[in-house]
């Protein structure tokens, strides 16, 4: 069951970056803004669903917390380092870098979460990452570009691991409903500290509906995988394919026919990863 659910954040993750960055790129808007926006996306359940599940507060003690805070944390500067490297890098390029989180995830799994070492599996998402260094080919980008693209890396694995971690110890509902409305309180408030200037007519455009339903079930998706019992690493191998479907949308929805031999191979690249993948997941 929960390849449903992967799938189906694969395939909103992959509107959602390529609305994102035709948004970012032709709008400028301020990071936290649109992260505090899109947050909103993810807490509208959430707000919904905390009176209607069950939240077992008695779980949080003081490691709990200790991890639920990483978790908040990574998830706020996830946001914002997101939001600012699509601004900055190239789409391909962004989705290559962003894709060094494999590695981290698949480091994170083994030494956090106890997950085996499966050679054919670390194959699968190592292809995966190579159908991203073939999207990006001879790209040129900049300093900047790559720091914050690595960093947004860096705090995806740090979530992704800390929110399999805290499913698996205080259940679904009581990680990831709380979670969604501390995170997106804390956005918004960080808004209007910074007073930071508020696009008023992006909050009506078509786009940002687009943005937030995307958003929506990305994150709903991932994290559904993981409270069915998807492992991390395989999870984060599949959710990486967007490195590939990204700019496959953009040839079939934006007309964009450049380098089509290219995203071709890396199409094949990707899909001989993740069939790996599947084998490995018993699929």
């Amino acid at each position: 069951m929960w390849i449903v659910t992967v799938l189906a954040h694969l395939f909103s993750n992959t509107g959602y970056n390529t609305i994102l960055r035709h948004a970012v790129f032709e709008r400028k808007i301020d990071s936290f803004f649109l992260a505090a926006v899109l947050s909103s996306g993810i807490a509208a359940p959430a707000l919904v669903g905390i009176f209607i599940s069950k939240i077992n507060w008695h779980l949080f003690d003081a490691h709990i917390v200790f991890i639920y805070a990483i978790s908040i944390l990574a998830t706020i500067f996830l946001h914002v380092f997101n939001a600012k490297a699509l601004e900055i890098t190239a789409a391909g390029v962004f989705s290559f870098l962003f894709n060094f989180r494999i590695g981290f995830v698949t480091l994170f799994g083994i030494t956090f979460l106890g997950e085996e070492i499966v050679p054919y599996r670390i194959a699968g998402g190592a292809l995966v990452f190579v159908a991203g260094l073939i999207i990006a080919g001879k790209s040129t980008t900049t300093l900047p570009s790559i720091f914050y693209s690595i960093l947004a890396a860096t705090m995806l694995a740090t979530v992704n691991t800390t929110e399999k971690y805290l499913i698996d110890a205080i259940g679904y509902t009581t990680y990831v409903f709380p979670s969604a409305l501390i995170i997106c309180g804390l956005l918004w408030l960080s808004v209007f500290i910074k007073k930071t200037p508020i696009d008023k007519d992006f909050l009506k455009t078509h786009a940002l509906k687009a943005l937030l339903a995307f958003r929506c079930v990305s994150a709903y998706g991932f994290t559904i995988s993981l409270g069915l019992g998807a492992l991390i690493s395989v999870t984060t191998y599949i959710s990486s394919l967007n490195c590939v479907t990204t700019p496959l949308a953009a040839v079939i929805f934006l007309k964009e026919r450049d380098n089509l031999v290219r995203k071709a191979v890396a199409g094949i690249v990707a899909l001989s990863g993740v069939t790996l993948i599947f084998v490995t997941a018993g699929l």
